[in-house]
């Protein structure tokens, strides 16, 4: 059993949207951007293009709960996004079915209505292998939706569920971590879902971890400033909703 890891500095501004070859993109941050942002944000900030697509989807947004997004000021920034993203879904798409889960060293559901008060989790741990069971059970309760699913994280799973339902954490992560985790994306895969993963850190075993999830699964990867999160989780909801992709 290991320590908390350590907070990493935010990625180096690069060009918006500039792939790094490895199905990444980079979203850049305002030079002398504040760390600790309170962005409020409805889905009247963002312009929808309609399209003949009106299918329903079946919704999953990941956050990171974790002790770190408090350290670097990027968990009100996720909390926004959530809030936006559920609005933007009653207002244009109430025939979609939605869930947010929070992970920390367990993984929950997050309502609506629990968000506007929530606060990050002041324990160890990054369970995405137990949020990733849950939005699992989430689209095989919709199989005729079109699974969509966004993850907000920070750092690498550092923690597992174990079959007694315990949460496992350890630093660096165990193996056993990694493969119950990454045994999950195989199971997206299947289910058709792209995993679309935006980091809030530049890490170099965070990026080692999505890049292979990515390789696997088929999603985007993308860097993503704080103060840009909420435009660009809804941007790419929009356009990952509207492309159809079953």
């Amino acid at each position: 059993m290991g320590g908390s890891r350590p907070p990493s500095p935010l990625a180096p501004v690069p060009p918006e949207g500039a792939p790094d070859g490895k199905n990444r993109h980079h979203i850049g941050r305002a030079d002398g951007a504040s760390r600790r942002l309170m962005v409020r944000l409805t889905s009247r900030d963002f312009r929808v293009a309609e399209t003949e697509r009106r299918s329903a989807a079946a919704v999953c947004l990941l956050v990171d709960l974790s002790y770190s997004m408090a350290l670097r000021g990027t968990w009100a920034v996720a909390k926004q996004t959530a809030l936006a993203l559920h609005a933007l879904l009653r207002s244009r798409f109430p025939q979609d079915a939605v869930q947010v889960i929070g992970f920390s060293n367990y993984a929950r559901e997050l309502h609506e209505a629990e968000l506007a008060g929530l606060g990050w989790d002041m324990v160890q741990g990054t369970n995405l292998h137990h949020a990733l069971l849950l939005a699992g059970r989430h689209i095989d309760k919709h199989p005729e939706h079109e699974p969509v699913v966004l993850i907000v994280t920070d750092g690498e799973p550092t923690a597992h569920l174990q079959r007694d339902g315990r949460s496992w954490f350890d630093w660096p992560p165990s193996p056993e971590t990694i493969e119950l985790t990454l045994a999950e994306v195989d199971k997206m895969t299947r289910r058709h879902a792209a995993l679309n993963i935006f980091m809030l850190a530049d890490d170099a075993r965070l990026s080692a971890f999505v890049d292979n999830v990515a390789r696997r699964n088929g999603g985007r990867v993308l860097q993503a400033a704080p103060e840009r999160l909420g435009e660009y989780v809804i941007r790419d909801f929009l356009r990952t909703r509207g492309s159809g992709r079953r």
